[in-house]
């Protein structure tokens, strides 16, 4: 952690030095709350370990790069960008093309070998659970990748979640998303003359086709459009969910974010209302029912009726 913290003042100091600032010793022991003796061995260090030509201004009275050009070598991160760094590392896991795995693993070696932390070791010390992936098969994700890039149609083999029915599709491909552990292609198919959802474990053939996607497909912005709604859902009318948390767990919900636009109310029973829009009511059903009876739905009408039938139903189940 020391040396983190040297590499603060090594980074803030250097960026004087660049704005021809001609820093003084003193700013830097003020900003860093440091002695003068520390100061001078920070500036001594990177003229000794890094080669930094600092030199001393006297029409000045303050410090200058004598050559310009210079610059910190390395990749210089924050801690919160090292702990991003690992989890990023670890979500990489979930692609099935093991030739791109280990491309990444040769990017991250790269990228460790600059970095004054063992990360390898710390690696060892931060875990990741319940992150579920469903099986796809490498050469199917690989020729969705291919087409997606250079925007190319492709035909594949689909196979029903609810129906198991197959079908072939031609479909052009124009957004790749990791959800909830499933590869999800977002493509306009055209025997459904729209945008439609292919999880990638279901498909079972991808062929490339010779022909572009078209520019009119090319202009929106999926990801944008997949960020500002809820879930995997965007196309719709949004709606206003709201959903009432007892007391129980209102302190647990009030510090998660289902949604960046949502709004809490807090009740004067410790309860909380929690508010946010929606395009398609399948994924906060499940996630609504994972509360059991510490969560109630209050609106829309339509919602509330929908959970209700549910649990008549499973109560079925469990009653018989």
């Amino acid at each position: 952690m020391a040396k983190r913290l040297a590499f603060e003042r090594y980074l803030w100091f250097h960026a004087r030095l660049k704005q021809k600032e001609y820093p003084k010793l003193r700013v830097l022991m003020d900003k860093f709350e440091i002695s003068r003796r520390q100061a001078s061995r920070e500036i001594e260090f990177m003229r000794d370990f890094f080669g930094a030509p600092i030199e001393y201004s006297n029409e000045y009275n303050g410090y200058y790069y004598s050559n310009e050009g210079f610059d910190l070598p390395g990749i210089w991160t924050s801690e919160e960008e090292i702990v991003s760094l690992i989890i990023s590392k670890r979500l990489s896991t979930t692609i099935p093309d093991e030739e791109i795995k280990k491309k990444i693993d040769t990017f991250f070696k790269k990228i460790y070998a600059h970095i004054d932390v063992d990360l390898t070791e710390l690696e060892k010390k931060i875990s990741l659970k319940n992150i579920r992936y469903y099986a796809v098969k490498p050469v199917i994700f690989a020729a969705v990748v291919y087409c997606l890039c250079n925007n190319y149609k492709c035909r594949i083999h689909y196979r029903s979640a609810y129906t198991n029915q197959q079908s072939d599709r031609i479909v052009s491909p124009l957004h790749l998303l990791l959800y909830m552990g499933n590869w999800h292609l977002i493509a306009h198919c055209e025997a459904k003359r729209g945008i439609r959802d292919f999880v990638l474990s279901r498909v079972m053939e991808v062929e490339a086709l010779d022909e572009h996607v078209g520019e009119e497909l090319l202009d929106e912005d999926y990801g944008r459009l997949l960020e500002n709604n809820y879930g995997i859902f965007f196309e719709g009318t949004p709606r206003q969910v709201d959903i009432r948390f007892n007391h129980t767990i209102a302190a647990m919900v009030r510090d998660q974010i289902w949604f960046p636009g949502q709004t809490t109310e807090e009740k004067p029973d410790g309860s909380l209302i929690l508010r946010f829009p929606v395009v398609d009511f399948r994924e906060v059903i499940r996630d609504v029912l994972r509360f059991g009876s510490d969560a109630e739905v209050i609106g829309p009408p339509e919602l509330r009726d929908r959970i209700k039938e549910i649990i008549s139903q499973m109560n079925d189940v469990y009653m018989n």
